[in-house]
């Protein structure tokens, strides 16, 4: 039996849903300007249905292969595959969440980084996206919270952390075009090797 929040957060899953898919149908494409892919996943999570936000997500991997995505729907996608026992994606989504907001994790465990010396590419790598998101934050149970920490403190995120704070240091303190080209063309290399072969 689910609560009526949780029925709410079902239908708002099923309603995004069913735009994305209506859109595909019309259009042949989806541009969804509104992020509606981003909060499929989120909302039927906060539903209590991992399960129906796995079956999102293999959707949502073929649709949009090239998609970064954003924090908050990284971070539910990696709850998504953990609470139905699938290590090995929940990992892979928990190191993308990661350094797409590296504020985000700590804050979760209650250890909070301070603002870092870094270029921030967009708002959803500032610190205070945190603020923007919160109302999702309270979902993660006690368990979640020290599985977060568990890997953030895991000798995989933690190298792929440093390089990250690494790269973004140098880019905050490089104009040159070429030069920024360079670093971040390295950091992409590296951080997908560790994709491919780490997790």
């Amino acid at each position: 039996m689910i609560t009526d929040e949780q029925k709410r957060y079902r239908d708002r899953a099923n309603r995004a849903r069913r735009g994305l898919l209506k859109e595909r149908e019309k259009f042949g494409t989806i541009s969804d300007g509104s992020g509606k892919r981003y909060r499929v996943c989120v909302y039927f999570v906060l539903s209590g249905a991992p399960e129906k936000a796995v079956d999102f997500m293999e959707w949502f991997e073929q649709e949009f292969s090239d998609d970064m995505g954003e924090p908050a729907f990284l971070l539910f996608a990696a709850l998504a595959y953990h609470r139905v026992g699938l290590s090995g994606q929940a990992r892979s989504y928990l190191l993308d969440a990661m350094i797409s907001n590296i504020y985000m994790l700590p804050y979760l465990f209650s250890q909070p980084l301070p603002r870092q010396d870094i270029w921030h590419a967009s708002n959803w790598s500032e610190p205070d996206y945190i603020w923007e998101i919160e109302e999702f934050l309270e979902e993660p149970t006690t368990q979640d919270r020290e599985w977060f920490k568990n890997q953030f403190e895991d000798e995989i995120f933690s190298k792929l952390r440093s390089k990250y704070v690494e790269t973004y240091r140098l880019l905050q303190h490089e104009n040159k075009v070429d030069a920024r080209r360079r670093i971040l063309g390295e950091w992409r290399e590296y951080a997908s090797s560790v994709r491919a072969n780490k997790i």
